[in-house]
């Protein structure tokens, strides 16, 4: 295996490697070496032991705390330190920058970190207003030549500060004060349509999905059509409260929608905007389902379905096959069908939507 070195030349690095660390005991980072050599040693001897038990990746977890690129970066340094009979390069180097105009002293860290928050109170100024202000020399020609000229430096001195960690935490005292929105009942759906192009997606032409989400329980469905219409709108919503029904015993009461045109139509009358129902409202109506509508360019009011559809980016990534109308359906089921009966979802206390449903009929 690659990365682990040959079982008749282990015990030579063993004994190499512990020779190397006792020279550099002094070290200002012989821990952290130490540490490192000491885990990839024990990796390659429960390998040899165990031959056959363990995969690498189960050694990696155990030895290397699942930090797969650094047992690589390490295993790759101790084999060519081992081929080289060099060790040398084993030695951790400073992180002090070797050009002077990036080196700081700890005074005037102090002076811009105070500098800061005197000026978050003031001004209600942040970190990139008060970096390009020290920048242009507003706050003196002395600040402005010793200042980080980097802004993640200059980020990272605020962090380490304490009234840094204060900031934070305060901010995490008052998101609790606003608890997560939760609807209490099932039966009220989100609406949207997804667009598939082609210059995005692996299909054939441009389709658009009429995608639908329980926000209590999170299950979903949606169908695949080739135009936006209120006539494949309703069509939807019949398929939907079809299979929400047959399959999942849910009665919809409400379906919350955006402003599109094929859900609401806007016209002017007398220079003001109202609002007429369209045939999509009225079936809904005649349905007993009350259609909302979420307020103009507020996507944040249909966020279950907005964040839904962030899925279907990572669902085509691996795709080769150019998919139409039919197919496109099909991959979608597929994905309905794992998203509801298999996808573990934190907000429902790792649970899958269809568990969940499950568990509230129970308490019921």
């Amino acid at each position: 295996m690659k990365y682990i070195i040959n079982n008749f030349n282990l015990f030579d690095l063993q004994a190499k490697l512990k020779s190397f660390l006792s020279k550099n005991y002094k070290n200002k980072y012989y821990k952290r070496i130490k540490q490192k050599i000491f885990s990839y040693i024990n990796l390659c001897n429960d390998y040899y032991v165990n031959s056959g038990k363990f995969l690498l990746k189960d050694l990696i977890k155990k030895y290397f705390k699942n930090k797969f690129s650094t047992f690589y970066y390490w295993a790759n340094k101790i084999l060519i330190a081992y081929k080289n009979n060099d060790f040398a390069e084993l030695l951790l180097k400073s992180t002090i920058p070797n050009n002077i105009n990036y080196q700081y002293s700890d005074d005037i860290r102090k002076i811009i970190c105070d500098l800061y928050f005197e000026y978050c109170n003031k001004h209600a100024g942040g970190v990139l207003s008060l970096f390009y202000n020290l920048k242009k020399g507003i706050h003196g020609e002395e600040l402005k030549n010793k200042a980080p000229k980097n802004l993640k430096t200059f980020f990272r001195w605020l962090k380490k500060d304490e009234r840094w960690l204060k900031i934070k935490n305060k901010i995490k005292e008052i998101k609790k004060q606003h608890p997560r929105y939760e609807v209490k009942e099932i039966g009220l759906l989100q609406m949207d349509a997804k667009y598939f192009v082609p210059s995005k997606f692996p299909v054939d032409k441009k389709y658009y999905v009429y995608d639908f989400i329980d926000e209590k329980t999170r299950l979903a469905l949606g169908y695949v059509y080739d135009k936006l219409s209120t006539d494949n709108a309703i069509d939807a919503v019949k398929k939907a409260i079809s299979d929400f029904k047959n399959i999942f015993d849910i009665i919809i009461t409400r379906i919350r929608t955006d402003n599109g045109s094929e859900f609401i139509n806007n016209y002017r009358n007398n220079q003001k905007i109202s609002v007429k129902k369209t045939n999509f409202t009225q079936f809904l109506t005649d349905k007993n389902i009350l259609h909302q509508t979420t307020p103009v360019r507020s996507p944040q009011s249909n966020v279950k379905i907005e964040r839904f559809h962030q899925n279907y980016t990572k669902l085509f990534v691996f795709e080769e096959k150019i998919l139409n109308a039919v197919s496109l359906q099909n991959k979608l089921n597929d994905y309905y069908y794992f998203y509801n009966f298999e996808r573990v979802h934190k907000s429902l206390n790792f649970q899958t939507p269809f568990n969940f449903l499950n568990s509230l009929s129970l308490i019921k």
